[in-house]
Order: C-alpha cells, then structure tokens, then sequence
C-alpha cells in the first residue's frame, strides 16, 4: 500500500496513468497481497438488489423489529433510472417479494434519459452537449435543479438537454422571484417595514385573496410532493409567481407606494395610506417567506438568501424550519379564488381580443360585454368594487353581462381525438368535423350528442368563437367564459390613449434618470397640447410631476403620429 501510496504522490495524475498502462502486469502483481476475493459475491445486480436489507447485514447483525422485516422497511420512495428496469428493478422486486412477500419501497421515482440537443446520447467525443460547470456558473445550480425537476426526465420520459431549457427556468421563475423580492425591499425601506407577529390581519380583498391563493399552492404543492410527482409540483409553482406579479403586485403599486386609491380601481378598507400601505407590505412579506419555504426543496440558494434577509430574528437557514402546514380553505377563501380567477380569465381573453385587433393595451375602450358559463355565474357574484377592477384591467369605460352566450359568439364542440380514438376509431374525423361545424346537443346530464355518439365532458368541451357579424367588435371564449370589447375607438378615447402613452414615457424617463419613485418633478410637454389641455391632473397624479418650465434634459418621444418633447427634473 506503501509503494501505491508514494507512486500517487511522486507522479502527476497522467503520469501514472501512463504508468499503470505500460506496466499492468507488475502493477497487478504489486497489488496481490492488497487483493482478496469474496466467493459468495454471486451477481452484481443480485448483490445492488439485496441492498435495503442486506446494508443492514439482516438478519444476523440488525435483527428484526418484531415485524420479521429489516428497519425502515419498505422504503418510502427510491430512484433510479428508467434503463434499471430490467435489472435492477427487477432483481429488487422478485428478491424482496420471495423474502418478506412485499415490494421493498412504496414509491418510485423514475427518470428517463438525458440525451443532447439533437437526440443523440450524450459523447464525450462528439462533445453534443453544453459543459454542466459552465452551464451551472452562468445561470446557477438552482436555474440546473429546477430546469431537470421540472421536466419530462422526472416522468420517465427522454429529455433533449439544451442550455435553452435552463434559461427558461431563469425568466420564468428565478428572475420574477427574485425581482418581487427586490420589489419587496425598496418599498419595504422607503415605509421603514418592521415584520411583527401581533398584527390584525388585512381586510383588503387583494390581501385575503393572495393570502388564500398561497395558502392553495401550499395545499397542491403537499399533495403533488405525497405523490412524489416533481414535474407536477414545480409546474404549480409558475401560475403563483405569475398571479403575484403580474395580479396582486401590480394592482397593488399605489398601495405600496403609499398613494392610496383613485376612482376606478379596488377601494381600498377605510385605512389611511399609511396603515393601507403596511397591509400590503405585511401580505407581500409573509407570502414571500411562504414560497421560499416551498421552493427550498428544489432551489435551496436563492430560496435561502431571500428567507434569511426577510426574517427578523437569528436563524440558521430556510432548510431548518418546517414545511408549511396544510389547510381546507373555507368556503369565503374557496370564493375568493374563483372569483379572481374568472377574472384573471377575462382580463387574458380582453388582452388576446387586443392583440388580434392590433390595439394596445393603454387605450381605452367604451364596451366590454361578458358572458358567463351557468357553472361559474351561479358561484360567483360580482360586487361593485369587482366591476371596478374589471373596468380597469379590461381598461373599458362600461361593462354589460348578456344572459346567452350564444348572443356574442357562435358555439362549437372541440373533441379530444386521443380520449375518443380508441373507442370510435375510423369514426373520429367525422365526429370532429360535426362538432366544428355546431352539429351537436347539449344533454340534460350534460354529456355531448355528436351525430349519434354520445361524448363525456372529458371527452369533448363546449367552445365559442366569433360571429362572422360580430360588427365593430372583436370575441374571445375560453371554457364557456366569453368576452366581446367594442373596438370602435371615439377621438376622446384616442387622446385619453395618448395620455397613457404619455404617462409611460415619463415614468420610463424617470427610471433611466434614476430617480426614486417618491420624487416629484417639475414638467413641461410640447407637442400634445389637446391632451393635455384634457387629462392634465391625470397626467401630474400618475408621474408626481408640476407642470412648469425647467431647465431639465430635454428628450423626445413618439406618441401616437406626434413627436413630443419632454423636460423635467427634480422639484
């Protein structure tokens, strides 16, 4: 062992490989005294199968536990690759069956085959794959451990690893996390926030609703990880950062800039802005602790900065404190969710109606008219401050609710060709085709009748698309949901479209110069004097600007067909 020990020590790592290659035979012979052969070793996958138990040396050295099976047996999960199946797996299986008459784990976790971009396996020689060390300094060890739980080699399935993948991974999920925590600590520093425990907790509807809405992730995030199904949990993780930063954060903004409410948005509780502005810190706070502990498991780095910057108190890390408990929602919080979520739904229908029309999402338009399925509008009750809201995300002056949908759209069956294949074969197309076409009966028990065949809800769903005279208007459905905004656009609702596009160019003025939200500014305009001459106050309220001459940089930008000049600078 000596001499093993001094040729390591005395020769670089190639230099004894060299050695060992061009003296394999006097090398082994050195090794001999070393060597000693085991004759029970049977089979190696024989040996890797007995492991649950015979790690333990069961049942000569552990002993039993009264159960005539080794400790902590079965296991509660085990892992391995989908190519074991036939040797692992199966020598795992037929030995623990033959010994205690059960499987030796509960469940299983299988992961299919990492391949390269283009297919092929992964070669060292054909070098068809991004090196990890890179890949792992460049976007992080957590962007790598989301990117591969997330996908489709946790369900046994192949997966074509692209660097792609994990740069998805960073937009999608690690950069609005972490730009929600950064949202977090500037507002949090500019209201002086100290987290306390004895608190009253907020009344405001979007606190009760993102409190629930967190509080149900914890509840599907628990059931996917019983059910040791990772690409499940992960994927429930998107739709959450997304409703925080693009829902709750952004209705929010006047709140936690301390700015209270204007007319036409979500009234606030009858707080002052300052008490109003806190609720909405503390909410942010708590749900932010909350998903730190629940993406812990999967990206323990950034999870574990953000949690330990956020607590007061001395902690070790995120990693010691418990999972977070699970609870039934009531029946107010069941609610809450459903009602935001239709609505949620109704502001992405508005905003594809936009996209296909071309028209942007600052300009105001004078209708939106919606329709809801019998299963939604019976559990949800718009209030007024709900119309509020819609108004202001849909941006609609006006909003009327049609009884029918079938008075803004016309109706189709889309059918689901994998569920029903196997059971109506050469039938398929032609039940597709009459399904599109509006050949079809609802039924008392709501099943679908296409032609003679009756269809499941989980085999065909009811549809809307637009009317071919659907007029100065455009039409969006989604599950039975259908929205119809008029497009036709009055010259009031164009400049009051120009204001906003005035108001995003100063505050965008604003961040590149700098300056601290709370900043009031002194600014004059040039170019757009009917709009100004219109929504002044609008224009001041939204920037924190004077209007006034000022020596200020001069920039200029496009606003409509005009080219505008604006100045300003600190007050």
């Amino acid at each position: 062992m000596q001499a093993v020990r001094l040729l390591v020590e005395n020769c670089s790592y190639q230099e004894t490989k060299n050695m060992m290659l061009k003296n394999t035979e006097s090398f082994k012979l050195s090794l001999n005294p070393l060597i000693k052969r085991i004759p029970e070793v049977l089979d190696c996958w024989f040996e890797s199968g007995s492991m649950p138990y015979a790690q333990q040396h069961f049942p000569f050295e552990i002993g039993d536990d009264k159960r005539g099976v080794p400790r902590n047996f079965p296991a509660n999960f085990i892992a391995e690759g989908l190519d074991q199946t036939r040797a692992w797996f199966y020598t795992l299986m037929v030995l623990s069956t033959a010994l205690f008459g059960k499987t030796p784990f509960e469940n299983v976790v299988v992961n299919g085959i990492v391949l390269a971009e283009d297919g092929k396996k992964m070669s060292k020689r054909l070098r068809n794959y991004p090196d990890p060390l890179e890949v792992v300094n460049k976007h992080g060890a957590d962007a790598v451990r989301f990117s591969l739980m997330s996908s489709p080699a946790v369900r046994a399935e192949d997966l074509r690893f692209s660097e792609k993948l994990i740069g998805e991974t960073v937009r999608n999920v690690l950069l609005p996390l972490w730009n929600i925590y950064s949202f977090f600590v500037t507002y949090a520093n500019a209201a002086n926030f100290e987290a306390v425990d004895t608190r009253t907790h907020s009344s405001h509807p979007l606190d009760m609703w993102m409190k629930a809405e967190t509080q149900d992730l914890v509840n599907r995030m628990t059931e996917e990880l019983d059910r040791y199904d990772l690409s499940a949990t992960c994927s429930e993780l998107h739709e959450t950062i997304d409703v925080l930063t693009n829902w709750y954060i952004r209705l929010s903004r006047r709140r936690f800039a301390g700015k209270g409410v204007t007319e036409g948005s979500i009234p606030s509780t009858g707080d002052s802005e300052a008490e109003d502005c806190m609720n909405a810190l503390h909410t942010l706070h708590d749900v932010l602790l909350t998903i730190s502990q629940l993406l812990a498991p999967f990206c323990p780095y950034i999870t574990d900065a953000i949690y330990l910057n956020l607590i007061s108190e001395e902690h070790g890390s995120v990693h010691l404190t418990d999972w977070p408990e699970v609870r039934k929602l009531n029946n107010e919080e069941i609610n809450l969710l459903e009602k935001n979520r239709t609505m949620r739904k109704l502001v992405s229908l508005g905003n594809t109606i936009r996209s296909e029309q071309n028209i942007k999402i600052r300009q105001p338009l004078s209708l939106a008219t919606i329709a809801l399925p019998p299963s939604v509008s019976k559990e949800i009750t718009f209030e007024q401050e709900d119309l509020q809201l819609l108004k202001q995300e849909l941006n609609v002056k006006s909003i009327e609710f049609a009884e029918n949908p079938e008075d803004l759209a016309e109706s189709f069956v889309q059918v689901d060709a994998r569920k029903v294949g196997p059971r109506l074969g050469k039938r398929v197309q032609e039940i597709i085709i009459a399904g599109k076409q509006g050949e079809f009966k609802i039924e008392d028990d709501g099943s679908i009748l296409i032609l003679d065949e009756r269809l499941s809800s989980d085999e065909a769903t009811l549809a809307y698309r637009s009317k071919d005279d659907a007029g100065d208007g455009g039409v969006a459905a989604d599950k039975g949901i259908v929205l119809k905004l008029e497009t036709n656009i009055s010259n009031d609702l164009n400049l009051e479209g120009e204001a906003r596009d005035l108001i995003r160019a100063v505050q965008r003025l604003r961040k590149e110069s700098n300056f601290h939200f709370k900043d009031e500014i002194i600014l004059s305009v040039s170019g757009m004097d009917e709009v100004l001459e219109k929504f002044a106050d609008l224009i001041t309220q939204e920037t924190r600007a004077t209007y006034g001459e000022n020596d200020g940089e001069e920039h200029t930008a496009d606003i409509g067909e005009n080219e505008v000049i604006i100045k300003f600078r600190k007050k």
